[in-house]
C-alpha cells in the first residue's frame, strides 16, 4: 500500500513538473526582417505582411547614412550612434568555427573610413549594447550575387569589435541555373535557422528583393514586375510561416529596408517599417527624433531594440519609438508619403526660382540707380507689384502646403493658381499706402501662428523641415526664421514710420525670440541668437545709444543668458531633449572635442552653402542695392533705419551662429532691402 502511494506521489510530482515546465513562458526575443528595396505598394500585395501593417504600428523611416540613402550606409548606421560611411571592402564576415561567432575581418576598415567624419560615429553601438545586457546576436541569409558576396545586413547585429554570435550567411542559398537570378534564398533553411537559434537579437535577411534589383537592367519591364511579385509572395509565405510557429507573445517583429525603395516601383526615399508583437499599439510610429506622427529614423531602431530588453543605450543618438494609436491604412500611408515626397522634390526648384526672381528684379534696380536711368511712369506700377509679389511669395508656399499636394502637377496647379490671385489682388490695392504693412503683419502672423501651433501649418512647405534630408525634423528651420525676422522688420519700418514711438515692434521681436527659443516650439539656437542680437541693437537704436564695449558685452551676457535658459528648460522640463540639450549632454559626456566636431560641422556646412548655392548670390545683390541706396544719397526715414538695422544685425549674427545661416541671412535681406527700397527709391535727394 505504501509503496502505490509512494509511486502515485511521484507520478504526480513528475506531471508537476512537467505543467511547469510547459507553462514557462517563452524568452524575450527580437527578430529583424530586412526586405531591401520593399516599398509600402508592395505591402499593398503581400496579404500576411498587410496583416501585420494593419495589426501592429508602421512608420516612414529615414534611411539616410553618411553619404545617402543607398548601399551599405544605411545598414551600418542602424548600428552606429549617427551617420555612418561604409562600403562592401569593408564587410568580410568569417566563421571560425561550425556555430561559433562570425567576426568582421575588416572591422578596422570601417573605422577608417569614418576617420573624417565630422559626426565621430560609434560603430557597432547597438551590439555592445545587448552584448554588455547579457544577449546574444544573430545574423541568418545574405543577398549575393553568384559572384559577389553582399552581405550588409550582418553589420547591423555587429559589436564594435566585429563580432556576431550566431549566424548563417553562407550555406542559405540556392544555386539554380534556371532561375532568372541563378541564385536564390533557401526560405525553408532560412526559417529552420531562425527557428533553432539561441540568439535573443536575431537579423534575417530575405535577399532575394535586393538581388533582383542590382541586376534590373538584364529584364524587360514585364518580366521584372512578374519575377518581383514571384519573390514578394515567397518572403510573404516565409512571414506567415515564421508567425505561425514561432510564439511572439514575449517578443518584437521589426520589419523594414535598410535602403530606400525600389524607385521602379515607388521613388520615394523614405521606406516602410512595421512593429509587430509584444506591447505593440495598433496605429502609427513616432519618436522624439522627430517629433513627427509616421516618421521615424534609422538611428531609433536601436533605442527601440534596447527598450524592448530594458537595456542600456550607451553611444546611440537615436529614441525609442513611440506607438500613436491611429486608425490608418496602407493607402492613408501612402498619402502622407506622397505629400512629404512631393514637397521633396519640388522644394530645391520653389526656393531656387524665387531667389532667381528676386536676383532679376533687384538687380534691375541696381542699375537703374547706378545709370540713373529710371522706368516711364507708366511701368512703375507694375514693377511695384512685382518687388510686392517677391514679398508675399513665401506666405503662399506655406498656404499652398495647407491643401498637401500629392503630386508635382497638383502642387504646380496650386501654386500658380494662388500667385495669380495674388497678383490680381497686389494689383487692384497698388495705390494703398498700407499694402507693404498688410503684407508684413500677413507673413509675422503665419509664421507665429505656425510656431504656436507647433509647425502644423507649414509642415508640407517648401520652407519648413524635409525628413528626407533628415537634417532637422522638428522645431522652426532657418528658411522660416529668415522669413520671421524679415517680414518682422518690414512690419516694425511701416508701424515706425506712423508712429516712432511704438513699443509694438519690440513686443513682437520679444515674443518671437521667445517662441523660436523654447524647445516646444522653434527650439532654434541659431534663429534665437539672430532675435537676441536683433533685440539688443533695437534697444539701442530706439534710445539712441551708441554702441561700446560695454554695451557690446551686455549683448553677449543676453545671449549667454538666452541659450542658458533655454538649454535649462530643455534638460530639466523636456521629457526628450531637443538637439540643444543633447548637444550639452554629450559635451559633458564628451568633453571639448565634441564642441570642435560641432563648430567644424557648421563651418563646413556654411562654407559649402557660400561656394554653391543660389543664396549666396541673392544676398550680394541684396548688399550691393543696400550700398547703392545710401552711396547715391536716397533719403532714408530715420525710424525705418531703425528697425532696418536691428534686423540686418540680427541677419548677421543668424549667418555667423548658424550651419546653413546664409538661407536665413537671404531671405531677411530680401524683405529688408525691399523695404526700404520702396521707403526710399522715390525720394532721392536732389
Amino acid at each position: 500500500m505504501k509503496v502505490r502511494k509512494l509511486l502515485v506521489f511521484l507520478l504526480l510530482l513528475i506531471f508537476q513538473f512537467s505543467s511547469i515546465s510547459y507553462g514557462e513562458k517563452p524568452a524575450d526575443k527580437v527578430y529583424l526582417i530586412v526586405i531591401n528595396k520593399l516599398t509600402l505598394e508592395d505591402i499593398e500585395r503581400m496579404d500576411n505582411l498587410g496583416s501585420l501593417a494593419n495589426d501592429g504600428s508602421i512608420g516612414l523611416m529615414n534611411t539616410k547614412g553618411f553619404s545617402g540613402y543607398t548601399g551599405v550606409d544605411s545598414f551600418l548606421t542602424i548600428n552606429s550612434s549617427e551617420r555612418t560611411y561604409g562600403n562592401y571592402n569593408a564587410i568580410d564576415f568569417v566563421q571560425l568555427e561550425p556555430g561559433g561567432p562570425l567576426i568582421n575581418k575588416d572591422i578596422r576598415k570601417l573605422i577608417n573610413l569614418n576617420s573624417d567624419n565630422n559626426y565621430l560615429p560609434h560603430i557597432g553601438a547597438l551590439g555592445d549594447n545587448l552584448h554588455k545586457h547579457g544577449l546574444k546576436t544573430a545574423i541568418y541569409g545574405n543577398s549575393d550575387s553568384i559572384t559577389t558576396p553582399y552581405r550588409s545586413s550582418a553589420l547591423i547585429p555587429m559589436d564594435s569589435q566585429g563580432m556576431v554570435d550566431y549566424g548563417n550567411i553562407d550555406d542559405i542559398t540556392i544555386e539554380d541555373l534556371d532561375h532568372p537570378l541563378l541564385i536564390r534564398t533557401d526560405y525553408e533553411k532560412l526559417f529552420d535557422e531562425v527557428y533553432k537559434s539561441h540568439a535573443d537579437f536575431i537579423v534575417i535577411e530575405t535577399g532575394d528583393l535586393d538581388r533582383l534589383y542590382r541586376n534590373n537592367n538584364y529584364f524587360s519591364e514585364d518580366e521584372y514586375v512578374n519575377l518581383r511579385n514571384e519573390i514578394l509572395l515567397n518572403i510573404d509565405t516565409f512571414i506567415a510561416e515564421l508567425i505561425d510557429k514561432i510564439d511572439f507573445t514575449n517578443s518584437l517583429l521589426i520589419i523594414t529596408s535598410p535602403n530606400s525603395g525600389d524607385p521602379k516601383i515607388d521613388d520615394s526615399k523614405l521606406s516602410p517599417i512595421i512593429l509587430w508583437g509584444k506591447d505593440v499599439k495598433k496605429g502609427i510610429l513616432s519618436s522624439a527624433t522627430t517629433n513627427r506622427q509616421l516618421i521615424v529614423s534609422n538611428i531609433d531602431i536601436g533605442p527601440t531594440i534596447m527598450d524592448f530588453f530594458m537595456g542600456p543605450k550607451d553611444n546611440m543618438s537615436g529614441n525609442t519609438m513611440v506607438f500613436i494609436e491611429e486608425d490608418i491604412d496602407i493607402d492613408g500611408v501612402k498619402a502622407i508619403n506622397d505629400q512629404i515626397n512631393t514637397t521633396s522634390k519640388v522644394r530645391y526648384n520653389s526656393l531656387y526660382y524665387y531667389g532667381f526672381l528676386s536676383i532679376i528684379i533687384l538687380a534691375i534696380f541696381l542699375m537703374q540707380i547706378i545709370t540713373k536711368i529710371r522706368f516711364p511712369e507708366r511701368y512703375q506700377d507694375l514693377i511695384k507689384v512685382l518687388l510686392n509679389q517677391i514679398l508675399i511669395m513665401p506666405s503662399i508656399f506655406i498656404i499652398v502646403s495647407l491643401l498637401k499636394p500629392r503630386s508635382i502637377l497638383e502642387y504646380l496647379i496650386i501654386l500658380f493658381t494662388f500667385l495669380i490671385i495674388s497678383f490680381i489682388i497686389l494689383w487692384l490695392i497698388r495705390k494703398k499706402k498700407n499694402k507693404i504693412l498688410y503684407i508684413g503683419f500677413l507673413s509675422t502672423f503665419l509664421i507665429l501662428l505656425d510656431l504656436i501651433l507647433k509647425g502644423h501649418i507649414s509642415r508640407y512647405s517648401v520652407l519648413s523641415h524635409d525628413p528626407i534630408i533628415g537634417a532637422r525634423y522638428y522645431g522652426i528651420g532657418n528658411e522660416m526664421v529668415g522669413l520671421l525676422l524679415g517680414s518682422l522688420t518690414l512690419f516694425s519700418m511701416e508701424i515706425l514710420k506712423k508712429r516712432s514711438k511704438s513699443l509694438l515692434p519690440l513686443f513682437l521681436y520679444i515674443i518671437s525670440a521667445i517662441l523660436v527659443a523654447h524647445p516646444s516650439f522653434g527650439a532654434n539656437v541659431g534663429g534665437t541668437i539672430a532675435f537676441v542680437i536683433t533685440i539688443g541693437f533695437y534697444i539701442k537704436e530706439y534710445f539712441n545709444k551708441n554702441l561700446n564695449i560695454k554695451r557690446l558685452i551686455l549683448i553677449i551676457i543676453g545671449l549667454v543668458l538666452a541659450i542658458s535658459l533655454m538649454a535649462y528648460i530643455d534638460i530639466n522640463y523636456n521629457t526628450n531633449p531637443t538637439h540643444l540639450g543633447k548637444n550639452i549632454l554629450l559635451i559633458r559626456e564628451k568633453g571639448l572635442n565634441y564642441v570642435n566636431q560641432i563648430v567644424t560641422r557648421k563651418l563646413l556646412t556654411n562654407i559649402r552653402l557660400i561656394g554653391r548655392s543660389f543664396w549666396t548670390y541673392l544676398l550680394l545683390v541684396n548688399m550691393l542695392l543696400h550700398g547703392s541706396l545710401f552711396y547715391y544719397f536716397y533719403r532714408i526715414d530715420k525710424n525705418i533705419l531703425l528697425a532696418s538695422i536691428a534686423g540686418l544685425a540680427g541677419a548677421i549674427g543668424g549667418f555667423v551662429f548658424n550651419d546653413s545661416g546664409l538661407i536665413l541671412t537671404s531671405i531677411c535681406m530680401n524683405f529688408i532691402t525691399i523695404g526700404i527700397f520702396q521707403n526710399s527709391y522715390w525720394n532721392k535727394v536732389e
